[in-house]
């Protein structure tokens, strides 16, 4: 009984450390998608930065000889409200064309407008920047040209459709994942370390308290705990989620529990019939002869006695 006290403990933290260890499964290392966001949106707002770049030295040097002394100013007010634009970097995303250049109105998210939608609110004309994103908020500034309202706000500030499309960006979308296989987790369902401590802690006690079958209820439960070890790793055998060496060991140890609950059976078997046997030899275990000699009469005899 000592023997039992000391080994089942250890075997159920033997089945649980080893449930544990297979059911442990190698994932994919999950990427930082905060970082790749934020990496990718310096990226984009870099690119727009040096989109106005160009823009703006390009508009900078222009003739301006047709144009009156209103235009003009308003022009130039236009150009360093862009400037200013440009340094703030708050720029719309493009959420629903991934690997596309996209131009948006006005940022469903963020509310942040485009270069041109930012110009015209900056002038008191929200109510243009509202109509268009309302009526297709991808629309290219070149597709305006029969707004009539959009095309006076730009003779009044001495800029030409062209120049306007020329201002509105495009942005990139987000970048076409590809599709990559990833490797099936695999797991452990608890009915194997359990069952595998149960056969673990049987077989223990069939193997030392229970060596000779003394106690009918051991050998039963070594019997049946290995059974439903061996039935349920037959039953996860197939399954690609489960870690086959699992599978296997606590087969294996159910299939022990059950050799050794068959030894125990088979020694209280043969115990059993050396007791009957010797019962049976000594059922004779004494006998006597005496003679016999009758008085006043004749004859002589023997006597024999049996004691059982």
């Amino acid at each position: 009984m000592r023997n039992l006290r000391v080994l089942a403990p250890v075997g159920v933290g033997l089945a649980v450390l080893l449930g544990a260890a297979f059911s442990y499964g190698r994932s994919a290392p999950v990427p930082n998608v905060v970082d790749q966001e934020s990496g990718a949106r310096t990226v984009e707002v870099r690119r727009i930065r040096a989109h106005f770049d160009s823009v703006l030295a390009e508009l900078g040097s222009r003739d301006l000889a047709m144009l009156s002394a209103a235009q003009s100013a308003n022009r130039s007010t236009l150009l360093t409200t862009l400037r200013a634009y440009r340094d703030r970097g708050m720029f719309p995303h493009n959420y629903d064309f991934p690997g596309e250049a996209v131009p948006y109105f006005v940022d469903r998210g963020t509310g942040a407008r485009c270069a041109v939608g930012h110009l015209l609110a900056s002038t008191g004309r929200r109510d243009i920047v509202d109509r268009v994103a309302r009526a297709d908020n991808n629309v290219r500034v070149a597709q305006l040209a029969g707004d009539t309202a959009f095309t006076a706000w730009l003779d009044a500030n001495g800029l030409t459709l062209a120049e306007a499309a020329w201002i509105q960006p495009q942005y990139d979308g987000p970048p076409v994942q590809p599709i990559v296989a990833t490797p099936n987790r695999k797991h452990t369902p608890v009915a194997l370390p359990v069952a595998m401590g149960a056969s673990a802690l049987a077989g223990a006690w069939n193997a030392f308290a229970n060596a000779n079958g003394q106690s009918s209820v051991a050998t039963a439960i070594g019997f049946g705990s290995g059974l439903v070890a061996v039935g349920l790793s037959a039953s996860y055998m197939g399954r690609e989620s489960v870690p086959r060496a699992m599978s296997i060991t606590t087969a294996a140890v159910g299939g022990l529990s059950v050799a050794l609950s068959a030894r125990s059976l088979h020694r209280h078997n043969v115990i059993e019939a050396a007791e009957r046997e010797a019962a049976q030899k000594s059922r004779v275990s004494d006998a006597a002869v005496a003679p016999i000699i009758p008085v006043g009469g004749s004859g002589v005899g023997v006597s024999v006695s049996f004691r059982f």
